[in-house]
């Protein structure tokens, strides 16, 4: 079939419904979730014109970027897209320091006007805090920056 003849067959519904299928199998592969919603407009396409088998080319195309320009702006704006909305089981999930909060270390460090250090693992870590001698027991009250604010134990 020469490629002239291939250009003015018509386009078939199933050629929507293959491309369709095609945008949602690169979905797995691309991040963001933004080719799904072409799969979802390729695949409505196809359904119209399986409704409407002579449904000239222009229409068709019309058809598909308004399905897919709705549906990632009704995505955009929906209540999945939006961070805040999203339940997270652990606050400190991504600000490591604030899961140290609570926590009780010794100073390794004294602190001096104000200023001073704790080990914890394998790094030394900024604390802030009245002036202790290093040994002291001291409890993560806060953090402020990448500084952990300690109060001395009881």
């Amino acid at each position: 079939m020469e490629l002239s003849s291939f250009l003015n067959e018509p386009i078939q519904f199933w050629y929507w419904l293959i491309l369709g299928v095609a945008f949602l199998a690169l979905e797995i592969m691309a991040p963001g979730a933004i080719l799904m919603w072409f799969g979802a407009g390729a695949l409505a396409t196809g359904l119209v014109l399986w409704l409407l088998p002579d449904l000239a080319l222009g229409w068709q195309l019309l058809v598909f970027a308004i399905v897919s320009g709705v549906s990632v702006l009704v995505w955009r704006k929906s209540h999945f897209f939006n961070e805040d909305s999203l339940p997270t089981p652990d606050p400190t999930l991504n600000n490591r320091l604030h899961s140290y909060i609570g926590k009780e270390y010794t100073l390794s460090q004294a602190i001096v006007q104000g200023r001073g250090s704790v080990r914890i693992v394998d790094a030394n870590w900024r604390v802030q805090g009245k002036d202790m001698p290093a040994g002291t027991p001291v409890k993560v009250v806060g953090v402020e920056g990448i500084t952990f604010l300690v109060e001395a134990l009881d």
